[in-house]
């Protein structure tokens, strides 16, 4: 299990994001879709007696996979570990850093590691700014225990970590310097989605449930005639559900597209 006990935990709320608190009298925040759920929100007056509960549960594992893969987002707490390399420009920007995953929820280490893993240097979590962890950038800012007042260095005995700083602007680059241990998510309570990544779950869903009941229905037309008496229906037959397919798959495109936007994980930018 993953020690939480020394990390640097961002003081904005997860979700709406940059938020400090809200008023709760909006529901933001919600349990995981269920098959309850999905049902009454999504597939509301559709016969699902041919789906078992744990068939639709399955369904609701592989939306959640799905919009993950879609948005770059963790749906649920996941605790990673990268290598960063020391880039010198990046370094005289107080250690900027950009993280493969994101909205960042806390920072348990950052340290510099040898090749072989082995702990050289752990820098302490309260120079690590957490500020733009939703937009997953870290930056190292030692301030308050390395300069004074006036914007330079303090003329008392500096923290022994600056020592060990300073001796870094001899390299321009090397590789895989930094190592830095992070959670990352979109909720900091489990069990639980924003609203809107909820509802691009439960569209995800209630897609595949409604493509795969109407491959069910092979016919268009079906007439029945016993002693000169005689009854004809047609329908759409395997299209059935087509219209309301592509109803939810507009809606989603367009929540994923703004999804992306609000949690900043449409582009990616780095230096070169």
């Amino acid at each position: 299990m993953a020690d939480y006990n020394d990390s640097k935990e961002r003081e904005q709320l997860a979700y709406p994001v940059e938020a400090k608190e809200t008023s709760g009298l909006m529901t933001r925040i919600e349990s995981i879709i269920t098959p309850a759920l999905l049902k009454s929100r999504y597939l509301h007056g559709l016969d699902l007696d041919d789906y078992t509960e744990d068939e639709l549960k399955q369904e609701i594992m592989l939306a959640m996979n799905e919009i993950e893969a879609l948005t770059g987002l963790n749906l649920t707490k996941v605790q990673h570990k990268e290598r960063i390399p020391y880039d010198s420009s990046l370094y005289k920007n107080f250690l900027h850093i950009k993280t493969n995953h994101g909205p960042i929820l806390s920072v348990e280490k950052l340290a510099v590691e040898s090749s072989n893993s082995k702990n050289i240097y752990e820098l302490p979590p309260d120079w690590i700014e957490m500020g733009m962890a939703h937009k997953r950038q870290i930056n190292l800012l030692p301030i308050l225990t390395v300069f004074g007042t006036s914007g330079t260095i303090a003329t008392s005995a500096p923290d022994g970590a600056l020592i060990f700083l300073q001796s870094l602007t001899n390299y321009k680059w090397l590789p895989a310097f930094w190592s830095i241990t992070y959670t990352a998510g979109v909720c900091k309570e489990d069990g639980k989605l924003p609203v809107i990544l909820n509802d691009l779950v439960g569209l995800t869903a209630a897609m595949e449930v409604l493509s795969a009941k109407q491959n069910l229905i092979r016919y268009n037309s079906q007439s029945l005639s016993q002693d000169g008496l005689s009854q004809s229906s047609s329908g759409p037959g395997p299209q059935t559900y087509q219209p309301r397919i592509e109803m939810l798959q507009a809606k989603r495109d367009k929540l994923l597209a703004r999804v992306k936007s609000i949690f900043h994980n449409k582009y990616f930018v780095t230096n070169i």
